[in-house]
């Protein structure tokens, strides 16, 4: 009888042990927020270089002054001379000019979806995440709220992370005391909530347009883990 209960308290014991263990948090990089079929798609103006893409826009510029009836014969002669100098320039550089127009609407749709497809695994899951916070005002929910973002300067000096690599961060306390882009590591539950707020960063207003809201557990900041390292940030 008493083997019996042990082992029972055993299994209880090994049970609790595997339960906290599943529930520890997961250090992840901000890349891993990222939908990875999102961002795999063929991209044909990805390395075309400076130049031809301005050679391209040229080409569709002119399509559209080419258009207009109130054109002169000279006007429209040296127009069609100009962009018949785009298209072979394109061309003799291996480009389908026509084909390239056909798509570019569709490959910007499918770059902006890579902006802010969101990876699935990572939905509700508990997580540990570095980088560095930008303090936003309290919440109309009473809550205290900042921003995590992978790179000192982003939303002010530098252009703000695309929505699925900006994290709203639900913080524990009231973050008013905390210096912009301190260094801090959040754990907590990470979930796929969207939010759009205008907030004051350093010297002017910034929007924050997230895919991502973490209800933060606990919050390192500044030399606890600028000692340490940021993981996951540049």
């Amino acid at each position: 009888m008493i083997g019996a209960r042990l082992l029972v308290s055993l299994c209880v014991a090994a049970l609790l042990a595997a339960t906290q263990a599943s529930a520890e948090a997961k250090a992840i990089a901000f890349a891993d927020l990222v939908d990875p079929q999102a961002t795999v798609f063929e991209d044909p103006f990805k390395d075309m270089g400076h130049e031809l893409l301005n050679e391209l826009k040229l080409v569709l510029e002119l399509d559209e002054k080419l258009s207009q009836n109130s054109l002169t014969e000279d006007e429209r002669t040296r127009l069609k001379e100009r962009r018949k100098a785009a298209k072979d320039l394109l061309e003799i550089n291996g480009k389908d000019v026509d084909a390239l127009l056909a798509q570019r609407w569709d490959v910007a749709r499918k770059r902006q979806n890579a902006l802010i497809a969101t990876n699935p695994v990572w939905d509700g899951a508990e997580v540990e995440l570095s980088g560095y916070l930008i303090p936003a005002p309290q919440g109309a929910d009473g809550n205290f709220y900042g921003y995590l973002v992978p790179q000192v300067g982003m939303c002010s000096h530098h252009t703000s992370p695309p929505p699925n690599q900006l994290v709203r961060v639900r913080l524990p306390d009231d973050p008013k005391s905390q210096s912009l882009y301190a260094p801090a590591r959040v754990s907590g539950r990470l979930r796929v909530e969207a939010s759009d707020a205008t907030i004051f960063v350093l010297d002017g207003e910034s929007r924050m347009i997230s895919s991502w809201t973490l209800y933060a557990i606990t919050v390192d900041r500044g030399e606890d883990v600028a000692g340490k390292g940021v993981v996951g940030a540049s």
